[in-house]
């Protein structure tokens, strides 16, 4: 009969689609899809941080799974002051509050329902150098140091790019043929910030200023 072996093809692929829904780590009903929000950042709820009917309006992330999350950081210092003055280091605090927001409100888990990499460029290139590396220069130390790598240990992916690690070269900040023993360990390389900020763009992760 010919209705009957449609059936079973139409039957076939809802099977296939449930089984392969199922097998998805990121749809379990576990993994980022609670209510939110999930955690409470600061230990109070909405209304009561906020006013009454405030988690009434309060939009909370469509998106919690497969999240691929990209920043430039081109900077040293949040604020136009020498280096060596500089306490609040560009960029890091916005991935440290985004991964709060992820994490806890949204209860998503790095590796798992997101991934973040952060590109560093321009100025932002000396805050891969270790602090005990740069703390000879005239500039000052890295005290932002201890902070990328808890970032890094958070899962966040730091690039560094080469061609403003060639400018670092020339400036005397970094010594050529030694510079992956003077920047901070788990660093990796881009060939061109530029080029790799459309790169990754093109894999599909979504690019956001800092």
């Amino acid at each position: 009969m010919p209705g009957k072996p449609l059936a079973l093809v139409f039957a076939s692929i809802l099977f296939i689609s449930s089984a392969a829904g199922a097998d998805d780590p990121g749809h379990d009903g576990q993994r980022g899809d609670e209510p939110c929000p999930v955690g409470l950042v600061s230990g109070m709820d909405l209304n009561t941080e906020f006013g009454p009917g405030a988690d009434a309006i309060t939009r909370c992330l469509e998106r919690r799974h497969k999240v691929r999350f990209l920043v430039q950081i081109n900077r040293f210092c949040r604020d136009n002051v020498p280096d060596a003055q500089c306490a609040v280091g560009y960029g890091l605090r916005n991935l440290e509050k985004a991964i709060e927001d992820y994490e806890i409100t949204h209860g998503m888990v790095a590796g798992r329902d997101y991934e973040i990499v952060a590109i560093a460029h321009d100025g932002g290139g000396k805050l891969m150098i270790k602090d005990e590396v740069k703390s000879y220069l005239p500039t000052g130390g890295n005290r932002f140091e201890g902070q990328i790598r808890a970032l890094m240990a958070k899962g966040v992916k730091f690039y560094l790019c080469q061609n403003a690690t060639r400018a670092l070269i020339a400036a005397g900040l970094l010594t050529q043929g030694n510079v992956t023993n003077e920047i901070i360990p788990g660093t990796e390389f881009v060939t061109s910030a530029v080029t790799a900020l459309a790169d990754f763009q093109a894999l599909g992760f979504r690019y956001v200023q800092p």
